[in-house]
């Protein structure tokens, strides 16, 4: 028997906050798997269901992963065809669309009308998007029974006709036309597609132990390292490129001045005219071009009168500041010299010596010279001395794109009134947060409840848009952690690691894929907040920095602890706050209080990590005034 896979969505506001509202949908489910209902040796095969808000994007989501990346036959929605201001079914499925099936739509109508006045109220639209066809229904059990009542029997035709299955749409044409009335089984139908489900583990039946090996921090750090391969390049505006890294060695194109210079505002003399009077050819202010006319030789007895950084006359030896000098005698100005006076003669009270505050011609750098090596992080020095240097723009490494998605029924996004048995989702924003201090533009792709199919989705969406996707939540052991089992089964992805030996984060899961030949990363860190901070620092920024060719280091020093600590069984990272005595050679560290994970409020004002090592035997605790490495967090 031939079948039809069939995808159906819910959409209500009232029924996504409470799946047990929605009886529309079960009811829908059964009438499609009944082996009866469409006929002509077809039957209905239920592939997905789902519940979304009435809100246009959340609905475009799951139609565009259900005919673009599954290739259900067909899609059915129910709910959010009225008149109400949310009902914003028919203008989704409009937008989304290849072209309508209006005939379809009258169909449904025409039936329902005969049974209320009230089907004049649905706005429902039909249409198909590449092979697939979009139906729109009605909310209500009753309106969901009398619309698919009135169109079953066309849609396996039209599935066909879609998906252009010639000869089973010749025999349909015959059985229509009474050349025969015999059932048929299409030789040319293609085998069903069985999209990807990992389904929930029965908490009775799941593991107790994870099969992954639980690796050192250095050895997650290695594999992460190793994993990445070559460094990107782009061409930026120097202006541009604060904080990006250099990928090649930069030298200077000129000469660095590319003139004699004056260092002080004075006069340019022949040193070997000693002390004395002088007359003042003229003034040279910065600016001026070095070798022209305006700039005339200096001869014994004579000086020429400059600015800090202008060019001085080729024949000088060494420029006489201004306060060593008195003015003799001065004289109008003439016709190019403007109204007022100007000086006519000075005398100098000190010795001036040979090379006296004067820039030779690349003192500074010279032309050729390496100024700036590969790999350098570009601070504002480095900027001026690129521009110094003759440099409109630089070949940086590309920044990666990333994105942070959150994970969690229990989540909630800020901005509305805690809903009972909820969290506001606080592990995005401090992770979006961390991100841009160092330099980096993540994208924020929401929340994924725990389902098989949210989550798939929004990890589909995700890495389509970026080259990291940053996750929190749903790795460690709950029957409901699902990342694990999506990323192998869903994206073909390989775990690096799925355990790591510390406190906080020891379920923190590093993957790759490819995805159009191009390698994705995963950094799965855990829920809770502390975690996925901690986390964060010393796996998500080692990741970045390596993909940007970044090799700077964290700074990490040692220090006083101010109290004890007994030691846990793993390498703890503890939250400090360091501070540099008056008296002593180290700094002091200051617990945070409890450093339990979910913790947040311990991470206010911390600025250190404690590097805490594993208990043994031989040590079971450390006691006020042990000193331990610490890793810089917070350096403003």
């Amino acid at each position: 028997m031939a079948s039809i896979k069939i995808a159906i969505l819910t959409v209500s506001d009232r029924c996504s906050e409470d799946t047990k509202n929605d009886k529309s949908g079960p009811l829908l489910t059964t009438l499609c798997s009944d082996l009866s209902a469409f006929g002509m040796g077809v039957k209905g095969e239920v592939i997905y269901t789902g519940i979304v808000p009435d809100d246009i994007s959340a609905i475009t989501d799951y139609l565009v992963m259900w005919s673009d990346v599954y290739a259900m036959d067909v899609i059915f929605t129910i709910g959010g065809t009225g008149f109400s201001k949310r009902d914003v079914t028919p203008e989704a499925t409009k937008k989304f669309i290849d072209k309508e099936a209006p005939g379809l739509s009258m169909g449904m109508f025409m039936t329902s009308i005969t049974k209320t006045p009230m089907a004049m109220l649905s706005r429902a639209v039909c249409g198909i998007r590449n092979n697939t066809l979009i139906i729109n229904l009605p909310g209500s059990c009753k309106a969901v029974v009398e619309c698919f009542e009135a169109i079953k029997s066309v849609i396996p035709h039209a599935v066909d006709l879609i998906s252009d299955k010639k000869s089973r749409i010749e025999k349909v044409h015959s059985i229509v036309q009474n050349k025969t009335k015999s059932d048929y089984k299409s030789k040319t139908e293609q085998p069903s597609i069985t999209p990807c489900t990992v389904n929930f583990v029965k908490v009775t039946t799941r593991l107790r132990e994870s099969p992954f090996p639980m690796i050192s921090v250095e050895e997650a750090v290695e594999k992460i390292n190793f994993s990445v391969p070559k460094i990107q390049t782009e061409i930026v505006n120097v202006e541009n490129a604060y904080n990006r890294i250099l990928t090649d060695n930069v030298y200077s194109k000129y000469d660095l001045p590319p003139f004699k210079a004056s260092i002080k505002d004075g006069y340019a003399v022949l040193a070997s005219d000693g002390k004395g009077r002088r007359k003042v050819l003229c003034g040279v202010k910065a600016g001026a071009v070095p070798g022209l006319l305006s700039i005339p030789s200096l001869k014994p007895g004579t000086c020429v009168r400059v600015n800090t950084g202008a060019p001085i006359p080729d024949e000088a030896t060494a420029v006489v500041q201004v306060e060593d000098t008195i003015l003799v005698k001065k004289r109008n100005c003439n016709e190019t010299e403007g109204e007022g006076e100007e000086e006519e003669e000075i005398e100098i009270k000190k010795e001036p010596k040979e090379g006296q505050d004067i820039r030779p011609i690349g003192c500074d750098i010279e032309s050729g010279d390496l100024v700036l090596e590969a790999f350098t992080s570009i601070g504002p020095a480095e900027i001026g001395l690129l521009v110094a240097c003759g440099y409109k723009t630089i070949a940086v490494s590309k920044l990666p794109r990333i994105g942070v998605l959150s994970t969690g029924d229990e989540l909630q996004e800020v901005g509305k009134p805690l809903e009972p048995g909820k969290v506001y989702d606080s592990n995005k924003i401090t992770l979006i947060s961390l991100l841009k201090e160092n330099g980096f533009n993540p994208l924020d792709f929401g929340i994924a409840v725990d389902t098989n199919f949210d989550t798939e989705m929004k990890i589909k969406n995700a890495i389509d848009q970026v080259d990291v996707l940053v996750t929190t939540g749903s790795v460690s052991m709950g029957d409901r952690d699902l990342l694990k089992p999506i990323l192998t089964n869903c994206f073909n992805a390989k775990i690096h690691f799925g355990r790591v030996n510390m406190k906080p984060g020891k379920p923190t899961t590093f993957a790759t894929c490819l995805l159009s030949n191009k390698t994705k990363y995963f950094l799965c860190l855990p829920g809770n907040p502390v975690s996925a901070t901690v986390t964060a620092r010393l796996f998500l920024l080692p990741l970045l920095n390596k993909m940007c060719g970044n090799h700077s280091k964290p700074i990490v020093v040692q220090a006083v602890l101010n109290s004890s600590y007994e030691l846990d069984p793993r390498p703890e990272y503890a939250r400090a706050i360091i501070k540099w005595e008056k008296h002593g050679n180290l700094p002091v560290a200051y617990s945070t209080g409890d450093q339990i994970s979910s913790k947040l409020l311990n991470c206010k004002n911390a600025n250190a990590l404690l590097m805490l090592p594993g208990r043994t035997t031989e040590k079971q605790m450390l006691k006020k005034g042990d000193v331990v490495s610490a890793m810089l967090t917070n350096l403003k």
